[in-house]
């Protein structure tokens, strides 16, 4: 059933009394690192950067045992409560749970994340991600998304949406009006979706639509623009990003799709809105626009004297101000009145990792054997040569998932030797040498904010130089992220294993498919 905003006159009454200060902690959403920055007070929501468990806790008890007026407390929940509460349930990703083909186990994953996420006190997940990939360059989708069309994308992420609906937390469709057909990226600058009316019409339009008619709470538009729903600014003569677009958010969001929930902007530090206007401009003219909440920006001295500024000289009315703190405190005391009323899904640590376990399972596939090289024969025989690459960024903790593989090949092969970025040249020595009898090359390529890019590129890229995987030595490319590897590399790479993300289950999946065959190809 359709989102509505309950109403409440004595808290319209409230904020007509309220101060510009007072408004705008209403209709912020700072973001905090626990243990590292203070806690914020009178907020009706903040969001809070992946932490423990049990500090997530101690930051809920904080602000919200005994109090009468509670806080909304928000996280990434995209795909699994685990990227954003460390022992929570890990899942891959939301493109694993479409090629897992089974949409009651992205329900259950939407389930788990729900209560899990209000185990630790949270109430709020900016996911899922309703983006589509249109566009496999495109460098900051790739598999936070379902899949390549608004069929996948409302089967799989739809069910993930219900199961935390129907788990008791708020979930966030975005990045509105869609991401997935560009090739950069919001964090830096201002990307514009090139749909034609009736392509947006028939994808994204119809994603947001029926989501909207499921019940979907809270709307969260990107820094993109759409220039087929939209005109040229009059001072720079660009798109603006649909934060900035009255004719996006309020003429297409709120009347042509019908959405009454809240709009929360996407962190308003991104380069696609702070780059392309001046950061409290921008601000007044995102509320002016229709929005209701202001992420990762806090009420301080300065927003307070800039939107102050704004308010007086006409840019910023303060009724849009307070408006706007009427519908945060009106979503924040609907949502905790009905979660008293609301029977919990009951699932118990064993079946949040039976979930898991499953999903990872069905999902890991091999999407390419051309030499009917698996399964591998004889594997005690062979000398293994684990090759790792990685696109630039890559944090230093994510080649334990790589070292988990290395583990696994040792005990599974007669020997195995991970070597990183060793150079082309040196891979093609290895093997002409006799060094090994098998390449295994684990390629980390997963999607990071403002990095541009999510394919193999800079220098690691020259790994792939030297046709080392030509001299009868056999290979196999396993792609621990990006689905596309296989198609940049389509020559190159006989045997290609995708994992579509990484959780504890990956590594036996992706021996699985080595031993045992391909599922699927």
């Amino acid at each position: 059933m359709k989102f509505s905003l309950k109403q409440y006159p004595e808290l319209r009454k409230k904020t007509l009394k309220m101060d510009i200060p007072d408004l705008l902690r209403h209709i912020t959403c700072p973001d905090i690192t626990a243990g590292k920055d203070e806690i914020p007070e009178g907020q009706t929501c903040f969001f809070i950067h992946p932490a423990e468990m049990e500090k997530a806790r101690e930051i809920a008890r904080a602000v919200n045992d005994g109090k009468k007026e509670k806080t909304l407390l928000v996280a990434d929940m995209e795909y699994g409560a685990g990227n954003a509460l460390k022992g929570a349930t890990a899942f891959p990703s939301m493109w694993a749970a479409a090629r897992a083909k089974d949409p009651e186990l992205a329900y259950l994953m939407g389930a788990v994340t729900a209560k899990e996420g209000l185990s630790a006190g949270y109430h709020w997940t900016f996911g899922p991600c309703v983006d589509i990939l249109g566009n496999r360059e495109n460098p900051i989708v790739s598999v936070r998304c379902a899949g390549d069309g608004a069929e996948t994308v409302l089967k799989y992420a739809g069910a993930y949406f219900k199961g935390v609906r129907d788990g008791g937390m708020i979930a966030t469709l975005k990045h509105f009006p869609g991401d997935g057909f560009c090739s950069d990226d919001q964090h830096i600058t201002t990307p514009e979706n090139p749909l034609s009316k009736d392509e947006w019409d028939a994808s994204f339009g119809r994603v947001y639509s029926e989501l909207i008619e499921e019940g979907a709470p809270a709307v969260m538009p990107g820094h993109i623009s759409l220039p087929c729903c939209d005109e040229p600014d009059g001072e720079n003569g660009l798109y603006p990003p649909a934060t900035l677009s009255k004719r996006v958010l309020t003429g297409l969001l709120r009347e042509k799709l019908g959405f009454e929930g809240v709009i929360v902007s996407d962190a308003l530090i991104m380069g696609g809105f702070c780059n392309y206007i001046n950061l409290y401009d921008g601000i007044a003219r995102f509320l002016e626009a229709g929005g209701d909440c202001l992420l990762f920006t806090a009420a301080d001295g300065n927003l307070c004297r800039e939107m102050k500024k704004r308010v007086e000289n006409g840019q910023l009315k303060l009724k849009t101000l307070q408006n706007a703190a009427y519908r945060m405190l009106c979503f924040s005391k609907q949502y905790f009145e009905d979660a008293e009323k609301r029977e919990k899904i009951r699932l118990d640590e064993a079946e949040c990792k039976r979930i898991a376990r499953l999903l990872t399972e069905k999902s890991v596939e091999t999407v390419r054997d051309r030499a009917g090289l698996l399964p591998i024969k004889d594997p005690k025989s062979l000398r293994v040569l684990h090759v790792v690459l990685s696109i630039p960024g890559t944090p230093e903790s994510a080649f334990e998932r790589t070292n988990e593989l290395t583990g696994r090949f040792k005990a599974a092969f007669a020997s195995a030797v991970e070597v990183r970025d060793p150079g082309g040249d040196n891979i093609r020595k290895a093997v002409q040498n006799g060094e090994c009898d098998l390449v295994i090359c684990s390629v980390h390529n997963r999607m990071s904010y403002g990095l541009n890019n999510v394919k193999l590129a800079g220098p690691v890229a020259r790994n792939m130089m030297h046709g080392w995987m030509r001299y009868g030595v056999p290979a196999v490319f396993i792609s621990l992220s990006d689905p596309f590897f296989g198609e940049t590399f389509k020559a190159a790479a006989d045997t290609v294993i995708n994992t579509y993300g990484y959780n504890e289950y990956t590594a036996d999946a992706v021996l699985e498919r080595l031993l045992k065959g391909p599922a699927r190809a």
